[in-house]
């Protein structure tokens, strides 16, 4: 069997999608998808391939597959592979490369010359540093080991992306599939040791616990068990934003809502007024414990439970207790104890969104989800950076399993409407609603073509706030000027009211609260729509928070008017 037939009966196993950008250097691994049953979606531009790749094994739960070609196509890839890779998400990316004979020479391991075939890069060095395994195939008779470590390693303890590099001649190469040998693991011995007594004695004699649930819980498979973990022991729950927006439904009863910089009061006010703080699968970027980190939970015992120890012990935390477990290994043997946790009623004041609009020439964007919410009952949702991501992760009311995509970690601008197409793809291409900014939307315009193409039923949601609203108002805290942000300082925008006609995409604008009618038709249409969302350049936002704002002694200050 040709080997890059093999490679490709190998991805119908653990996928039924690919995404890639065709080349001369992956020609042959081209050639055999499309003798293939795989699904193949040709995207345009190598960086909204793989993001594509991560929408889609994040609803999947199972890799997304990305193939590219040799030098600018691996290079454009990498973007999508770090925000994978920062954000825990398994993803297989195959390569293309020069053939063996025009690999450049290297000498005790390190390249002698820059290039020697032509469009000839070292991707293998480049993406080592973001990826659990990268390697380039140069025996045939490899094939099979390096396909199976890859996705053991990309699937299994903390999640990631994997990288194999394939030279042209050695996607020709016949092989004997019955004589490959394959990869071994060492069993699932886990090794454990987790000091549940401790743990059992601080929860009971807490008087204000808390629980943190992370991404990591979901990546573990361990959603439903943490769920009756919620149930069982009747202990308030936070999420941290961004990362695990949509974990928790917003309606049950011992959820308190999203933490963090950008989070809403109460979740926030628990996390500085806990006294025993539980964080299972989740990081704890700066996102979530301030810059002002070493005031985070500054009244509380914090146990940290996460698969990398090296996420417990770095210096931007405060850990008491570290328990390095998979998560879902953990609730589950947390549901055999025995607790009684104390009632912790944690109330705070409703922001009036109201307060938000700032004139009817310019839709309030909190005030429009309010009314979106009405019409995404199940329907996942994509959010790339600034506004659209904040206001969307601030205010979605998760219901019914529905997801809430954002890549946390890299936040590139621009991943929304790939995050999006590879999400609507997993689920089968069902509507899936797309939040963008009219400035990051720019980065992978292209990538509506695959819309068309494929006739999915997106609803792209155009944040048109004059350019970036983020970077202005960094710009106007720190040097009082605004450069490089809008049209006046040298970002202009087209008029999308007319590029999107291109498309052939029905086209709606929202100028102002009264066109928050328009809403209902637009979630009813059975294809893709675009819709423009005109905000006020200078549109307040729901203050930040940051670490300790919230203890009780505080409590008096008024929050809303704090940024």
């Amino acid at each position: 069997m040709k080997l890059s037939d093999y490679l490709v009966s190998y991805l119908k196993k653990i996928t039924d999608s690919v995404f890639l950008l065709s080349g001369g250097g992956i020609m042959h691994v081209v050639d055999s998808l499309r003798k293939s049953s795989l699904a193949v979606y040709c995207c345009h531009h190598e960086q909204a391939a793989a993001t594509a790749a991560e929408g889609y094994a994040r609803i999947k739960g199972s890799p997304g597959v990305v193939v590219v070609t040799s030098g600018p196509g691996g290079t454009n890839a990498i973007t999508g592979v770090a925000g994978a890779w920062l954000d825990s998400i398994p993803m297989l990316v195959i390569s293309g490369q020069v053939k063996t004979d025009n690999l450049l020479p290297r000498k005790n391991g390190k390249p002698l010359l820059r290039s020697l075939g032509f469009q000839e890069l070292n991707i293998i060095d480049m993406v080592r540093p973001i990826t659990k395994y990268a390697e380039m195939i140069l025996n045939p008779e490899d094939i099979r080991f390096h396909l199976e470590k890859a996705i053991y390693l990309a699937t299994n303890g903390r999640p990631g992306p994997v990288w194999l590099d394939i030279p042209l001649d050695i996607q020709t190469k016949e092989i004997n599939t019955e004589k490959l040998h394959g990869f071994q693991t060492n069993g699932n011995k886990t090794g454990y040791k987790i000091p549940w007594k401790l743990i059992t004695d601080k929860l009971t004699s807490a008087r204000k616990p808390l629980l943190m649930a992370g991404n990591g819980i979901r990546l573990a498979s361990g959603r439903e068990s943490l769920l009756k973990v919620i149930d069982m022991f009747k202990i308030n729950t936070v999420t941290p934003i961004f990362t695990a927006s949509d974990l928790v439904e917003s309606d049950n009863p011992y959820y308190l809502g999203r933490q963090g910089m950008w989070g809403n009061e109460r979740a926030n006010y628990a996390v500085d007024n806990c006294d025993v703080l539980l964080i299972i699968g989740e990081r704890m970027q700066l996102t979530q414990t301030s810059y002002e980190y070493q005031d985070f939970a500054r009244n509380a015992y914090i146990i940290m439970v996460d698969i990398d120890k090296n996420e417990i012990n770095k210096k931007t935390l405060r850990v008491d207790l570290p328990v390095v477990c998979d998560a879902r290994y953990f609730l589950e043997g947390l549901l055999k104890q025995k607790l009684l946790l104390p009632k912790w009623q944690v109330s705070k004041k409703e922001i009036n969104l109201h307060d938000f609009s700032t004139g009817k020439k310019y839709v309030n964007p909190y005030l429009f989800f309010e009314e979106l919410n009405k019409h995404l009952d199940g329907i996942n949702i994509a959010t790339a950076d600034a506004m659209a991501s904040l206001v969307t992760n601030q205010s979605a009311r998760i219901k019914n399993n529905q997801r809430l995509l954002t890549n946390a970690g890299l936040g590139q601008m621009g991943s929304g409407l790939p995050l999006a197409i590879g999400a609507c793809i997993a689920s089968g291409k069902k509507t899936t609603v797309c939040m963008e900014g009219d400035g990051s939307l720019m980065l992978n315009l292209s990538q509506l073509q695959v819309v068309k193409h494929h006739r999915l039923p997106l609803k792209l949601f155009i944040f048109n706030n004059n350019g970036y609203l983020s970077i202005r108002n960094t710009h106007l805290a720190y040097f009082g000027k605004i450069f490089a942000a809008d049209p006046s300082t040298g970002v202009s925008l087209p008029d999308y009211s007319k590029l999107i006609k291109a498309w052939g995409f029905p086209y709606e604008k929202i100028s102002e609260e009264k066109d928050l009618v328009k809403i209902k038709k637009i979630m009813n249409h059975p294809g893709p729509v675009v819709v423009e969302l005109m905000i006020d350049p200078e549109q307040p936002m729901l203050p930040k928070w940051t670490a300790g704002i919230l203890t009780d002694q505080n409590e008096k200050k008024d929050f809303n008017n704090r940024q």
